[in-house]
């Protein structure tokens, strides 16, 4: 690396975010079943008829990344949740999981509660705090996190756990969903060596990338195979890069968004079209007519091909490069990438 971002990364960098990003492939590899007071087996899946997520922030993406992975082969309807209240419908045979890495945030706290009382079937997805202690005092299934510094770098744990989980209790369709996961966590291991602090300046992508989104707000385009991937994107942008940031979706942005694209004539922003070559061809002929009808009122993409032999390799790439690049980008808006000050001061003033 060139000195000035090494001593950059030395000045900010005060929580090591580097090196946690660089151990999440190994998460893939984490085995959850020693930390669990039960084995879960195919009969839990008996009789469940669906299936509701309720978290807030990092802690609500993984149900995201999992449907853009499995898609059809999930035999039952996911709704992802962030807000206190459940849906009316949720009864003895609804599986509520409740996901905060803290284990203390208020919203997830709510829905437990009103899981309780609509007698669910209940699993606590979190690495402390009180939903550790209610899970070990009311005998809820427990998937216990790693310890990472933030929510957003426990993204590919939580994947796992919720894989074996589903997996495990016939909720998806008959294949090794953890082998797929460590496959690619041998293939992130080699690709993360392009995209770390092991590689000079002149070579690393993320950072190349880092240094054309600073400065101003950054609107994020994907397809919809990408949705999870998109918003991912989103909010490390938010709280590892400390900017504002948007996501949008094809096909839908087709059908609203562009339209918004003739004012303000000047475009305050960067975009980022992230793109798979494992989208639907349809979504991918959508890519790039948006983009040649766009061109004309300001629209200069920096599009971001995912990289992998698999649909599941290329999204969690996608995932991972997002990871440095908007670390890259806290340091070079001279800030550490870690910390989430204003939120944390938000949480203090609201109280419970």
């Amino acid at each position: 690396m060139l000195m000035d971002i090494t001593q950059a990364i030395a000045t900010y960098d005060k929580h090591n975010i580097f090196d946690s990003i660089d151990l999440q492939p190994s998460h893939l590899r984490l085995n959850f079943a020693d930390s669990m007071r039960d084995d879960v087996v195919r009969e839990w899946g008996i009789g469940i008829q669906n299936v509701v997520f309720a978290g807030m922030g990092g802690s609500a993406l993984v149900p995201e990344v999992l449907k853009d992975w499995l898609g059809a082969r999930l035999s039952l309807p996911i709704e992802i949740v962030r807000n206190y209240t459940l849906p009316g419908y949720i009864n003895n045979r609804s599986l509520v999981i409740i996901s905060s890495y803290s284990g203390n945030t208020e919203e997830a706290e709510a829905a437990l509660d009103s899981a309780v009382k609509h007698n669910a079937q209940i699993v606590i997805m979190a690495a402390a705090g009180d939903l550790v202690l209610a899970a070990q005092k009311k005998h809820h299934l427990l998937l216990e996190l790693p310890h990472v510094s933030q929510p957003r770098l426990s993204v590919f744990a939580a994947l796992k756990a919720l894989a074996c989980l589903l997996g495990d209790m016939g909720l998806a369709a008959d294949v090794d969903l953890r082998r797929e996961l460590q496959d690619v966590a041998d293939k992130l291991d080699i690709a993360k060596t392009a995209l770390n602090l092991d590689i000079s300046e002149e070579k690393n992508f993320a950072l190349k990338l880092a240094r054309q989104l600073v400065d101003k707000p950054v609107l994020v385009y994907a397809g919809h195979s990408l949705s999870s991937v998109a918003y991912k994107w989103k909010i490390n942008i938010n709280e590892s890069g400390k900017q504002m940031a948007f996501y949008k979706v094809w096909p839908e942005l087709n059908h609203n968004e562009m339209q918004g694209w003739f004012f303000p004539r000047d475009k305050p922003f960067h975009f980022v079209a992230l793109t798979t070559p494992y989208e639907h061809e349809r979504i991918k002929k959508r890519i790039d007519v948006t983009h040649d009808v766009l061109r004309e009122h300001g629209y200069n993409p920096i599009v971001v091909e995912a990289k992998g032999d698999t649909p599941l390799e290329a999204l969690l790439y996608l995932v991972l490069l997002g990871d440095y690049v908007t670390a890259f980008m806290g340091i070079l808006n001279g800030i550490d990438p870690t910390a989430v000050d204003m939120i944390e001061a938000f949480k203090k003033k609201l109280g419970r």
